[in-house]
């Protein structure tokens, strides 16, 4: 239970809620929703991750290729929906089935939150 909601969390060996950290400000929450809780319960849906440099390479895929700069949480699911496919041996390029993914967000205001990020890998700071 965490803010009155039943639902899954990031936890020590103890029980104790922990911290959660992302790029994306958005996602800095030890858990998930009670909907999509329910959902998982109910095998309707799969949770995948990614990491943050994860995240940095689905923006990068999706402004590459679409020329749509995506905000940094949906960069999460960017990268984690081509780690699923690439999983399941789907080449989307050479596939006739039509992906949607919704966005939200705007990526331009995660520009400076992306380059102090990048900054950091080049100097050898944590990345």
């Amino acid at each position: 239970m965490l803010h009155g909601s039943r639902s899954y969390l990031l936890q020590d060996d103890d029980g104790q809620v922990t911290e959660a950290f992302s790029i994306s400000a958005g996602l800095d929450y030890p858990g998930i929703g009670p909907q999509i809780s329910a959902l998982f319960e109910a095998e309707r849906l799969e949770i995948l991750t990614a990491t943050d440099d994860e995240a940095l390479e689905g923006m990068r895929l999706l402004t590459r290729t679409e020329g749509i700069l995506p905000a940094l949480e949906p960069s999460h699911a960017i990268y984690a929906l081509t780690d699923l496919l690439a999983g399941e041996g789907v080449d989307p390029a050479a596939d006739d089935d039509i992906i949607l993914l919704g966005l939200s967000g705007r990526g331009d205001k995660d520009i400076a939150a992306v380059e102090d990020r990048l900054m950091a890998g080049m100097d050898g700071g944590a990345a």
